[in-house]
């Protein structure tokens, strides 16, 4: 029976260092009017929430060690489940690279052609997304697959090819005057 290995998070309060950037996940504390806001939501009743403490959410901050430039991540979101469940288990260049591309896209303005190519980028991405999640074929995976059907078309019709002419030849092709 296989033991099930229990998931490795980022300790609260502890600031891991990767590369020049620093990930420390903590607890910010909301609000009065931020947390009356999200208990109306909720639909609790005023006289309930008097009675109730205040309240925080969990966070991920990722931050250039210099302390000029910070992302933060809210409980809830892909990229917070991603950096806490997987910090641990992967290799530190992976968010290494995910860290410094995060940083030089937040600070570089760039020109109309790189915000251009930019939000191309990130279309094309939001499609082999969408067409993951559908179970569609993405144009490269189309072109691949149309590529080996034509060869596996080939290679059928030269074998047809080939017992047809060894059909030809056992009829009749040969000469037993």
């Amino acid at each position: 029976m296989e033991e099930k290995k229990e998931l490795q998070t980022i300790p609260f309060g502890t600031k891991l260092r990767v590369g020049n950037f620093t990930v420390l996940k903590y607890t910010k504390s909301l609000k009065k009017a931020e947390l009356k806001a999200l208990r109306n939501d909720a639909g609790i009743p005023e006289d309930t929430q008097k009675h109730l403490q205040r309240g925080g959410l969990p966070f991920i901050k990722v931050e250039a060690i210099s302390g000029i430039w910070a992302i933060e991540f809210c409980i809830g979101t892909t990229v917070y489940k991603y950096i806490d469940e997987q910090l641990c288990d992967q290799t530190m260049l992976t968010f290494l690279h995910l860290f410094t591309t995060w940083f030089t896209d937040t600070a570089t303005p760039g020109d109309e052609k790189y915000l251009e190519d930019k939000a191309r980028a990130m279309a094309d991405f939001m499609d082999r997304i969408k067409a993951k999640k559908a179970g569609e074929e993405t144009a490269e995976e189309k072109a691949e697959d149309d590529k080996i059907l034509e060869e596996v078309k080939a290679s059928e019709e030269a074998k047809a090819n080939i017992l047809d002419m060894a059909q030809k030849i056992k009829k009749g092709g040969q000469n037993d005057e």
